[in-house]
């Protein structure tokens, strides 16, 4: 798993990793993922086991697809507008408003690896990502998360493994601030 390159999904703000297995950066392959019919019937027809659990609520195939698709929208929308207009001197940031770090026991800011629901109270739509600062982080990943933990699927499993080769890669290059971020050659 290697990182080829990191977008700039919205500048100084929020960013996201591009790996080579991918064509395209990781927040982009979510949203295109969460909309898109087909990825997400073989998805919950794959899963059903575990959508049809009482975790989930016992619901159907059909519903899940369409509950993705409004909570994808809603969610994408108030990514971008926290990241575009947010502000943590008024506790409307990426960190106030929608990521939250992955560990409960995690205490050290640099760099922790955080996650993002999507809008709906049972939303199991994952952003995962790291954070720079308060306003800033770099998605590594997503998932549909349908299990109390992430270690209970291969799929939720990799997104973990994703974000710590994100981690390492801004660790070993240097990009532990947003003004690091400058010095890279970041696309838009």
């Amino acid at each position: 798993m290697e990182i080829i390159n990191i977008f700039a999904v919205i500048e100084e703000k929020l960013f996201s990793v591009q790996f080579s297995s991918q064509d395209c950066d990781e927040f982009t392959l979510a949203f295109r993922k969460w909309n898109d019919v087909e990825y997400l019937e073989n998805f919950f027809e794959d899963n059903k086991s575990d959508l049809r659990s009482p975790f989930n609520r016992n619901i159907a195939v059909e519903e899940a697809i369409i509950l993705s698709m409004a909570q994808a929208q809603k969610f994408e929308l108030k990514v971008r507008n926290v990241a575009n207009f947010g502000n943590f001197e008024s506790k409307n940031s990426l960190q106030d408003l929608v990521f939250k770090q992955l560990h409960n026991n995690d205490t050290d800011f640099r760099l922790q690896e955080s996650k993002a629901y999507g809008d709906e109270v049972k939303s199991w739509l994952r952003l995962y990502a790291v954070r720079i600062s308060p306003q800033c982080y770099v998605v590594s990943g997503s998932a549909i998360k349908l299990t109390a933990t992430m270690n209970e699927r291969a799929h939720t499993a990799v997104e973990l493994l994703k974000l710590k080769t994100t981690s390492k890669y801004l660790r070993e290059n240097g990009l532990l601030e947003i003004d690091d971020f400058g010095f890279i050659d970041i696309i838009n």
